[in-house]
């Protein structure tokens, strides 16, 4: 036993493989796996804790799963560099490439003699970019965070308009957005008189290719400050027969929600030029007009008193408007015209919720033809009478 501790350790010493100038003993080794399966330990423990996370967030399930396998790259990427260190093995190679300056890539090498410029300033390497990376990562999963809890503990206990919650958060996602980009630039070492041209270029960009993209950007901040439309009113665009709920309003696109649950994606600049019918922009309320056509042989004082009944008879119909309600009346019944084959009424009537419009118009359609049949009213339809002539026959010819 004495004699198979010395063993070990001489075994552990042992050098395996040479990578740069020193050698790479199996201790190394050993270390290195350890290292590594610790880190695949904790990919699957962070992966699970986050998952976790992003669905209590309510981030969409495509965009979970994205996010798990960046976080599951940068914790591999962390774990072998960390590894490496530990085991005290030296990356050769990859050192050297995560570690060479991207700028001299574009650069003449200085002639012997002459003096870097630049020496002093930090350059712009591999290493560099991904630590900017991780930045910007982290800041992300941050404001998602920061949201929920500000959503759930403070804004949900001062009782703030949805739409108003809306544009704090959205707010304060894009300025913790925009201070982690500050912060992983200032870690790569680019100068903000660079940023400064660059965004100079892309100005002239927009002047000429990009027209589009800023006409929307700036309609999205005007459907955000001006509310036009706001988060769950129930809109129409009449120039494209888009018809839904409003579910999300971003700088660049609204998201709307039709009714059999698809999400429709609207450039805002859509929103703000075309004609939009905002159902809900002050109240949900909305007067249903329900067209009935009858027989000439009807009475139309039976007709008017069984709409009626029916619309006095549906629980959803706001039968006495109360003092608050502005512009609402009871139900009432039109005689609009003398059609070809009917005498034609219209049924109109207050309902305090649009999105249940189409079922209570379908209710009144059912109860109406109930009605009508029960009181013998008849529902005309359009008849011809196609008459037939024979061909009258073509005088003969001479010599036939």
């Amino acid at each position: 036993m004495n004699e198979l501790i010395p063993q070990a350790l001489d075994l552990l010493q042992t050098p395996v493989i040479t990578l740069g100038e020193e050698p790479v003993r199996v201790i190394q080794i050993v270390g290195l796996i350890a290292t590594l399966a610790a880190t695949l330990t904790i990919a699957g423990f962070l992966r699970r804790w986050f998952r976790r996370l992003f669905n209590r967030l309510g981030i969409p399930q495509t965009l979970i799963n994205r996010l798990l396998a960046l976080l599951f790259l940068v914790v591999l990427i962390f774990g072998i560099g960390l590894a490496f260190r530990l085991a005290g093995i030296s990356t050769g190679f990859f050192g050297k490439l995560f570690d060479y300056p991207l700028s001299d890539l574009f650069q003449p090498s200085p002639k012997p003699g002459e003096t870097d410029a630049t020496a002093e300033v930090a350059k712009l390497t591999l290493a560099r970019l991904f630590y900017g990376f991780v930045i910007v990562f982290g800041m992300f999963i941050l404001s998602k965070y920061v949201q929920w809890v500000l959503r759930r503990q403070v804004l949900q206990a001062f009782q703030i308009a949805d739409h108003t919650q809306f544009i704090l958060l959205r707010f304060l996602h894009f300025s913790l957005i925009i201070i982690g980009i500050i912060i992983s630039l200032s870690t790569i070492g680019v100068s903000f008189t660079s940023v400064a041209l660059i965004f100079g270029g892309l100005s002239i960009g927009i002047g000429f290719g990009l027209q589009n993209i800023a006409s929307n950007l700036i309609s999205g901040f005007i459907l955000i400050f001006e509310r036009p439309i706001k988060i769950g009113d129930l809109v129409e665009i009449m120039d494209v027969n888009i018809f839904g709920r409003v579910g999300s309003i971003n700088l660049r696109s609204t998201i709307i929600v039709a009714l059999d649950e698809k999400e429709v994606i609207v450039p805002n600049s859509q929103l703000i030029t075309e004609s939009v019918h905002n159902l809900t922009h002050y109240n949900n309320r909305y007067r249903l007009q329900i067209p009935v056509g009858v027989s000439y042989s009807s009475d139309v004082t039976l007709v008017k008193k069984l709409l009626l009944e029916v619309a006095h008879a549906h629980p959803e119909i706001i039968k006495e408007p109360s003092p608050d309600m502005e512009n609402v009346s009871a139900p009432f019944v039109r005689f609009t015209n003398f059609g070809e084959s009917s005498l034609n009424f219209e049924l109109l009537a207050w309902v305090s919720d649009c999105f249940q419009r189409f079922d209570i118009a379908s209710d009144l359609h059912f109860m109406i033809w109930e009605k009508f049949k029960e009181h013998g009213v008849r529902i005309p339809f359009p008849q011809r009478d196609v008459h037939l002539y024979p061909k009258e026959t073509e005088p003969l010819r001479n010599g036939e």
